[in-house]
């Protein structure tokens, strides 16, 4: 019996990861981007696509806590892969983060009604972007 208190106590001791998924087109934004999820702490779990497609191959396997999708990508772009996302009944409740360097509101409504929880402007320094993701990701 002790040896099964001890183990219980080693599994609610144990950190409980938090797997992130970046969905951009720019190899330098997934840099950056881990660059301030690092700062936010290491207890993350990065996954990184640099398109809609490989994105959606990733989760073909992968139960990520959150996705960040950037809006303007060649080929599928955000909204799609946003719609195409919510489409997998498995992960339909990760919240969703559209992230761009510019979004008008109306492409905010837009993506909010996709089933996006939030739009997000990159700030322009990883320190920013670290102080958003802690804001987000808690």
């Amino acid at each position: 019996m002790h040896e099964m208190n001890e183990y219980a106590s080693e599994i609610n001791n144990a950190i409980v990861q938090k797997t992130i998924l970046l969905i951009d087109d720019d190899e330098d934004e997934h840099e950056i981007f881990s660059s301030a999820l690092k700062n936010v702490s290491t207890e993350f779990i990065f996954l990184s696509a640099v398109s809609c497609e490989d994105g959606l191959q990733i989760l073909s396997t992968a139960n990520p806590d959150y996705i960040f999708i950037d809006v303007n990508m060649p080929r599928i772009n955000g909204m799609t892969c946003l719609q195409e996302i919510k489409k997998i009944s498995r992960i339909s409740h990760v919240p969703v983060y559209m992230y761009s360097t510019g979004m008008n509101a109306r492409d905010g409504q837009k993506a909010l009604h996709l089933g996006a929880v939030d739009y997000i402007i990159k700030p322009s320094s990883i320190s920013g972007l670290s102080q958003l993701l802690k804001t987000i990701l808690g």
